[in-house]
């Protein structure tokens, strides 16, 4: 029995023009309406993802953001919040200082990024008031510097060619406390020590009393591969990466041909 449905948004729920389509909203808000729980699950910031319920689907739900570092509920109360440290942060942006790749810190609502190439977009969307420009990796130490500003997320991108030095890059990463994740082609993120989605729908499951056999989600990139593997009903969307694939329960369309849409109202149909 499916009481929960979690969806990621970017190459998921969205198509490929960032847009929520209206047979997805519809499906959803039945599945809403029966009295299923709802859950965005991004590593997107809250201000994005709240902009996708008020906007669009008007429906209550859970806002698991920032890949699971903040949870807010359907009443809007913070029930997780587990930003970075600041040494580790630090640390990072040292050994990064002369690589000049893209490099993003996002609080729960507003983003900071240096760009050697001068594009202060992030992967997920152009630019923004929330996406504040910084001139140097200095400047980005400054702002970890502010204890005003929590951050939950560090995220590295780089041209095609530079990939392969990236990915060395991140390595020397990986005997600090902390989670990394592969969002885009060219796209890393970087939380807290066991920080992801899934992480954060487990929560979600005690605080509901829903067994994780009874959720229902959808991803179709790295930083969903968890996710979609332990849950009882983990479904790749039919343009995820074959990693993703091959760990779901189910394959459903692409997020161009609404497969969330077509994946839950075989649910509220019972056909399996």
């Amino acid at each position: 029995m499916i009481e929960f449905i979690g969806t990621d948004l970017d190459g998921t729920l969205l198509n490929s023009y960032s847009k929520i389509s209206s047979t997805n909203i519809q499906s959803i808000r039945k599945a809403v309406n029966s009295g299923v729980k709802f859950a965005i699950c991004s590593g997107r910031t809250l201000h994005s993802v709240n902009k996708f319920f008020e906007n669009d689907l008007k429906i209550p739900g859970y806002r698991v953001v920032l890949n699971g570092a903040v949870v807010v509920d359907p009443k809007g109360k913070k029930i997780i919040d587990q930003p970075l440290d600041p040494a580790i942060i630090e640390e990072i942006l040292k050994r990064s200082k002369f690589d000049k790749f893209k490099v993003a810190l996002d609080g729960l609502n507003d983003v900071h990024i240096y760009d050697p190439n001068h594009s202060w977009t992030t992967y997920f969307e152009g630019m923004s008031r929330h996406h504040i420009r910084e001139q140097s990796i200095n400047d980005l130490m400054k702002i970890n510097a502010d204890d005003n500003f929590k951050i939950y997320k560090v995220c590295f991108s780089c041209p095609p060619k530079q990939l392969e030095i990236l990915q060395k890059r991140l390595e020397s990463f990986t005997s600090l406390p902390i989670t990394i994740s592969r969002s885009g082609n060219y796209y890393f993120e970087i939380n807290g020590q066991d920080i992801t989605k899934l992480s954060a729908l487990q929560s979600i499951s005690e605080f509901e009393k829903i067994p994780m056999l009874n959720f229902m989600c959808f991803g179709d990139y790295g930083n969903d591969l968890e996710m979609i593997k332990e849950v009882g009903y983990g479904v790749a969307m039919g343009n995820a990466i074959e990693s993703v694939k091959r760990v779901a329960w189910r394959t459903t369309e692409t997020n161009n041909k609404n497969g969330v849409a077509m994946m839950i109202d075989q649910v509220l149909n019972k056909e399996f």
